[in-house]
């Protein structure tokens, strides 16, 4: 998959995440992180993005850093499940974890009631709004270079 520099994150940056996790995310999402690392979806929910050094302002809220020392993460991660996403009120997009692998199923946890519901867009929502956002900042540079050169 084409990386467009500063929008995704490589495979090795992908993988010392998983490392420092302990677990394995679904192709999906870890093709989504390819595409564009801080990806927003409809309905106010933040994917965390991976850790990018050469970014680090821009992804301090990253996958690894909410589920080992944000609140409401290290909550999920000790009730068997890994912290996606947020919407900003304590509510998390998680995947459940078992023998070191992230599940494919998104579910919405309800920080109020520990409460687990299926979040229907799924996976192939993230990685569609990787993709349209990726081609919006292209579509953007493209512009910007056109008028200043």
């Amino acid at each position: 998959m084409e990386n467009t520099p500063g929008l995704g994150v490589t495979e090795a940056m992908i993988a010392a995440a998983e490392a420092e996790l302990g677990i394995r995310f679904p192709d999906e999402l870890r093709e989504a992180w390819k595409i564009y690392n801080c990806n927003e979806l409809s309905g106010a929910w933040r994917v965390f993005p991976i850790f990018d050094p050469a970014n680090p302002r821009k992804t301090c809220g990253s996958i690894t850093y909410e589920n080992t020392r944000g609140v409401w993460g290290r909550q999920v991660m000790s009730e068997g499940l890994v912290s996606i996403a947020d919407n900003g009120t304590g509510n998390q997009l998680v995947l459940k974890r078992a023998s070191g692998q992230a599940g494919d199923q998104v579910f919405r946890w309800h920080h109020a009631t520990g409460k687990l519901t299926p979040w229907k867009p799924g996976l192939a929502a993230i990685k569609a709004s990787a993709a349209k956002s990726r081609e919006f900042v292209r579509g953007r540079i493209a512009a910007f270079g056109k008028r200043t050169g």
